[in-house]
């Protein structure tokens, strides 16, 4: 019976550590780090509650900046570390968008400048392969785009599209998910005009 007891303790334990890591160590909802180059720290964090990305900056001596409203604030959503700034990461089932934001020194302020995205549609027949992805550079406003096509049962792939995709300035005050739907839109177009 003691060791029943035992067992049972032991897979009760490891059920509650794999919940814990699956609820809690899935996204990182704060990063705090110099973002504005001054050498001193700064935070960026999501809310979920408001269902938006909060920053406070040691040059703006941590006034609190609120991006407008994610509408579609998924599970999945996290912050990622990147060298010059962040990355927003809100990931709908098996697609999602990534957003990139760096500081702006004559605005003083953190700016979307890039977007990317993974289309997963065909994916669940056709496996990872089939994932399209594409990218557009907000300063440069280059689009880059890999998909792919199912043509009498088999995957083939699309050329890549390359083209420029135009989107207004952004910051992080102005920044919402309606951009990524309207990149998505765009994404679309474009594949379909291509997929021919």
């Amino acid at each position: 019976m003691p060791e029943n007891l035992t067992i049972m303790r032991k897979t009760a334990f490891l059920f509650f550590f794999s919940l814990s890591l699956a609820v809690f160590g899935q996204s990182v909802q704060k990063i705090v780090k110099d973002l504005d180059g001054d050498s001193v720290k700064d935070t960026v964090r999501i809310d979920n509650g408001s269902r938006t990305i909060i920053c406070a900056l040691s040059t703006q001596k941590y006034k609190r900046v609120q991006s407008g409203k994610i509408q579609k604030l998924n599970f999945g959503n996290t912050l990622v570390d990147t060298k010059k700034g962040f990355e927003f990461w809100n990931d709908f089932d098996r697609s999602g968008f990534r957003c990139v934001f760096e500081y702006d020194p004559k605005a003083k302020k953190m700016q979307l400048v890039q977007m990317r995205r993974i289309d997963d549609v065909l994916s669940y027949e056709y496996g990872d392969k089939a994932k399209g992805k594409s990218t557009v550079n907000l300063i440069t406003h280059q689009y880059t785009g890999d998909f792919f096509k199912a043509v009498h049962g088999k995957l083939q792939k699309i050329p890549t599209i390359k083209t420029k995709m135009i989107f207004p300035k952004t910051y992080l005050e102005n920044f919402s998910d309606a951009i990524c739907f309207d990149y998505e839109s765009k994404c679309l177009a474009l594949y379909k005009s291509h997929e021919k």
